[in-house]
């Protein structure tokens, strides 16, 4: 019969991490902690981390979350649409309004189209 495995600090870390909800802290944080020793961090800077760690792949599984419940098409972006489908788009003017620079300028923009059923 094999020992079990005696409990490191780390390990009591782990599942305190776990405890509290950040399970994705619990997960980086054997390779976390790896950087910031090889790196020389000072302990806050490795704190900042393993939280920034934790709060970026929450934003990741949020946004997937969104895009699942959302029924979206995924894939779609402006170089696959088909501007010759429907030519009364006019790519350049897309092409445009892509760039963000009417949010950069407090612009308002307005889009029509034919009124349909259900939207």
């Amino acid at each position: 019969m094999s020992k079990a495995r005696p409990k490191l600090d780390i390990d009591a870390t782990r599942e305190r991490l776990d405890g509290l909800g950040l399970a994705h802290a619990g997960e980086s944080l054997d390779q976390v902690l790896t950087d910031a020793v090889s790196a020389d961090l000072p302990a806050h800077a490795f704190l900042d981390k393993l939280l920034h760690v934790e709060q970026e792949r929450r934003e990741e599984r949020r946004i997937r979350t969104s895009l699942r419940l959302s029924n979206l098409p995924t894939g779609q972006t402006l170089e696959n649409f088909d501007f010759a489908f429907q030519p009364a788009i006019e790519r350049s003017r897309i092409d445009t309004l892509a760039t963000g620079a009417w949010i950069r300028g407090a612009e308002v923009v307005l889009l029509l189209g034919p009124p349909s059923p259900g939207t």
